[in-house]
């Protein structure tokens, strides 16, 4: 069995699978219709797609998954949200650092409680989340709302054929 390569396979039923992927569709929805479009927007992004996520990890309960992005998601949002709404006389790039070391280790300590949050997910989130923003400069989708509702929205209908497909494949 060294050397070989696991199967691509998810330790998600078909159930949570359905009921994750249709709470993130519906998440993408209104965070789209809440926000809206705009220069403006992008500041909401990383906490309202942070709840998006938190919703799906919640619908799953403590075995769910989506966990560990959620809460640096939503650490990182938090901070964004901070430095947009007061304008702190602070290094925002630090705030923001922090805001999102804040999920990580909320992440890390919801994995100590027993709950499937993935460590190597939330340090994902964070390089992701970097690289996004390193970037965004670049490419105004990359600043647009509704950029990353249209991904999550793709990604609860990926979720959603899944579960599908898997219970068509198992009657």
């Amino acid at each position: 069995m060294s050397g070989s390569l696991p199967a691509l396979t998810s330790s998600r039923s078909s159930a949570l699978r359905l009921r994750q992927g249709l709470v993130l569709l519906v998440g993408s929805l209104v965070f789209a219709l809440l926000v809206g479009a705009g220069p403006d927007t992008f500041y909401w992004t990383p906490l309202g797609i942070g709840l998006v996520y938190l919703a799906a990890a919640a619908a799953g309960g403590r075995e769910g998954g989506y966990w560990a992005g959620a809460l640096v998601l939503c650490g990182w949002g938090a901070a964004v949200v901070y430095a947009r709404q007061s304008r702190p006389d602070l290094d925002i790039a630090g705030l923001y650092l922090a805001g999102a070391g804040i999920g990580a280790s909320l992440a890390i300590a919801a994995r100590r409680a027993g709950i499937r949050a993935d460590p190597l997910g939330a340090t994902l989130a964070i390089v992701l989340a970097g690289v996004i923003l390193a970037f965004s400069g670049r490419a105004d989708e990359l600043t647009e709302a509704r950029t990353y509702a249209l991904l999550v929205g793709a990604i609860g209908l990926i979720n959603v054929a899944w579960a599908l497909l898997a219970d068509r494949r198992s009657d």
